[in-house]
């Protein structure tokens, strides 16, 4: 029920950009920040404003404002992160290889403009590198990552609230194609909605872990059976696999009796869950035909014809986003799987670089969650490591990885656990400096007058 205001929702939506903007310069830097987190995901809910000037670079306008705001109180100045140097030789790297994507296509542009597609994807990718540096730089307080943090598990709710109302009136007794939805992600689509549902409940989970105030236990149990509805009838395959072996390292790292609840699922599932997931599930190999499902055969023929384009230039591949411009299976424009598509189109010098990004951010999380001793910056820590485990899993069955709408939460949990060990640094250092005890004044030496 909308009350009639549903047609004010976009200039509402607008209004409030531009009185964050403003405050974010004049007032708190954070304040845009707050603003555009819980927006993140929300691509159908951000599209509503596109018509309106600059509605489309609303992500772009509302990082400058924080930017601009730092540097009025002080001057901006990016915080010192295990990441920084690492992101942008990559980012340059991707950014030669679109160069030489450029010259390997036939009438591409050259990537220099915005209105060039590939420019525009390529500038589109680092915008993740720099909500990450923004976010870093500018929270710096326990009390604003806890912002973040229910900011983050706000937008989730959002999220799954759209995707439920999505949803619960269709009839989900069995598994057909036509009954998925893409949710409040727009194109990033139903397994996109299902790799962030998935990341965000491994988080929750890890922050669970250490909460011990009931009644925030209690919100994030239902947040939580909440997002499960979601992820189940996603009927995502790789969401499932991405959220056991989440899991898998929660019992490892954390809590033990996951692992006997994880041995008990799996050997009790097809009892527990809905018919129709049961049908997704099993749909995978046809027994009686003994072959894969049409979905997962014609992966593996994008797969075959992924690599054969590999063998053609394996040290340094074809070029930055160029694979979903050569048409070469079908319909299809994307390898299914991000490891095959980095391997494509950067060869092994760009995978070994995407492999040294992805474990540089696993052992920030894990770094956190053994060295911090507050409890909350430990479950940071700890839930941003399952999130990871995730992406590992996801993204071996298409590209999870270069959506804002997908991960922008993975980068805005990154940004919070760099800040969180900066923290935790600080802390140590204070703790470790000597302390020089003044001396009673009888027992100080007082100068010799002549």
């Amino acid at each position: 029920m909308h009350f009639g205001l549903e047609g004010y929702v976009p200039l509402a939506l607008y209004l409030s950009a531009m009185i964050a903007f403003g405050l974010s310069i004049f007032w708190k830097p954070q304040v845009g920040l707050y603003f555009l987190i819980p927006l993140l995901p929300l691509q159908t809910v951000r599209y509503r404003i596109m018509e309106m000037p600059l509605g489309n670079k609303l992500i772009d306008i509302i990082l400058l404002g924080v930017v601009l705001g730092t540097m009025f109180k002080g001057g901006f100045k990016f915080a010192k992160t295990p990441m920084n140097k690492l992101l942008v030789l990559y980012g340059l790297f991707c950014y030669v290889q679109l160069w030489r994507g450029a010259f390997a296509l036939p009438n591409a542009e050259m990537p220099l403009a915005i209105s060039d597609p590939r420019f525009s994807d390529w500038k589109n990718y680092m915008v993740l590198f720099i909500i990450f540096a923004i976010v870093a730089s500018t929270i710096k307080t326990v009390r604003q990552i806890q912002i973040v943090v229910l900011l983050l598990c706000i937008s989730a709710f959002l999220v799954c609230k759209g995707y439920y109302s999505a949803m619960s009136g269709r009839d989900l007794t069995h598994f057909s194609y036509e009954v998925r939805d893409g949710g409040p992600l727009g194109f990033a689509g139903v397994n996109g909605v299902a790799t962030y549902v998935a990341e965000f409940m491994l988080f929750l989970l890890g922050l669970m872990a250490y909460e011990r105030k009931k009644l925030r236990k209690l919100a994030m149990w239902g947040l939580l059976i909440l997002a499960g509805y979601c992820l189940l009838f996603s009927f995502s395959r790789e969401a499932y696999a991405g959220i056991l072996v989440g899991a898998l390292f929660l019992g490892l790292l954390k809590q033990r009796w996951v692992l006997v609840a994880l041995v008990a699922f799996l050997m009790s599932w097809q009892t527990l869950v809905p018919t129709s997931v049961q049908e997704r599930i099993l749909m995978t190999y046809d027994k009686n035909e003994q072959q894969l499902d049409t979905s997962a055969q014609d992966r593996v023929t994008i797969w075959n014809d992924a690599m054969n384009l590999f063998q053609q230039n394996p040290a340094i591949g074809i070029g930055f986003d160029t694979y979903k411009y050569l048409h070469r299976v079908s319909i299809y424009t994307d390898t299914h799987n991000y490891f095959l598509k980095v391997m494509v189109e950067t060869g092994v010098v760009g995978l070994l670089f995407f492999l040294w990004v992805l474990a540089r951010m696993s052992r920030i999380g894990i770094g956190l969650f053994r060295s911090a001793k507050d409890p909350f910056l430990k479950s940071v820590g700890l839930g941003f490591t399952l999130m990871m485990a995730c992406v590992f899993v996801v993204n071996f069955f298409g590209d999870r990885w270069l959506y804002v709408e997908v991960n922008g939460l993975l980068w805005v949990a990154l940004a919070c656990a760099v800040r969180g060990q900066i923290i935790v640094n600080e802390s140590e250092a204070v703790a470790a400096e000597p302390v020089i005890e003044a001396q009673p004044e009888a027992m100080v030496e007082q100068p010799a007058y002549v």
